[in-house]
């Protein structure tokens, strides 16, 4: 194996002119390599949130007995399971944000983006495709926040497509779900998402293994959902919550977006990805 050194702002002028018109044209091309995948795991998690539309009539009138047996699992288990202290059956809302938002959604989702963030630059020097792609009119900054940002776009388009199939079947059912809420209760998965996606990407810019650069924040994302989750029936962990991305998601399907929460995770996500910047400018790219 070879050693490139750190060359970037380096090369002809000639070169420099071009880069600045290539980071639209890479976020483009990104998302168009990742538009299958992200249909993909958009019908697919619609689909489980039809399922609960489909069958919330007849949990509607079996509400009592079921949120009985939700009440009789201990606290931590609850928790553990997105249950928490709101759980219920008793609205559309309720149920989507018991059953989904809160758990399967969060956990499942936020790994499209740290999938596609190991594959930018660890995957790629993996494959030994990095110097391949280095050689096109594109700076390092560039590949690193072009990458992000079709990556953000594309799990917008997904959080779109899991929407609009939502809330069309929740009109083939008659069921009274309005289409404020699911944009409220998709639109805030994002930023959460983008977070770990960010901690991806820094790994990946670190590190040069793409196994890495998924298992780190994986880790990460079981690790602060379990500690939010905990911290909830824990007393001596409770503080402890603030520490979790978890903390600052809520449930925007019943109670609309915080734009606070919002805007702040949304930045921490960025300064990984400007940490990110710095990282890849300053090693070696093994080829």
């Amino acid at each position: 194996m070879s050693a490139t050194t750190n060359t970037a702002g380096a090369g002809p002028k000639s070169r420099k002119t071009a880069s600045r018109h290539t980071l639209l044209p890479l976020i483009l091309h990104t998302m168009r390599v990742q538009s299958r995948s992200a249909l993909v795991w958009g019908v697919y998690l619609a689909a489980l949130g039809i399922l609960y539309i489909a069958i919330y009539p007849s949990l509607a009138d079996q509400q009592e007995q079921l949120n009985g047996l939700i009440n009789k699992l201990p606290g931590t288990m609850r928790n553990l399971f997105g249950f928490g202290t709101n759980a219920g059956f008793g609205s559309i809302e309720a149920l989507l944000s018991t059953e989904l938002l809160n758990f399967i959604a969060p956990l499942a989702l936020s790994f499209f983006p740290i999938l596609a963030s190991s594959a930018a630059i660890a995957g790629a020097e993996e494959d030994g495709k990095i110097d391949m792609l280095m050689s096109n009119p594109i700076s390092r900054w560039q590949l690193v926040v072009g990458s992000f940002g079709a990556t953000a776009a594309s799990l917008l388009g997904i959080l779109v497509i899991m929407g609009l199939l939502m809330w069309l079947a929740a009109l083939v059912v008659n069921v009274e779900l309005p289409a404020s809420a699911v944009a409220n209760a998709l639109l805030n998965l994002w930023p959460l998402c983008i977070l770990f996606g960010g901690l991806a990407m820094l790994c990946s810019a670190l590190f040069r293994r793409r196994i890495t650069a998924i298992a780190v924040p994986g880790v990460v994302l079981v690790f602060m959902y379990v500690l939010n989750a905990l911290g909830n029936s824990v007393k001596e962990i409770e503080s402890l919550r603030h520490l979790s991305a978890f903390y600052y998601y809520g449930s925007a399907i019943e109670h609309g977006i915080d734009w606070s929460n919002f805007i702040g995770v949304t930045v921490a996500a960025l300064v990984l990805v400007l940490l990110a910047v710095i990282s890849f400018q300053r090693r070696d790219i093994y080829t």
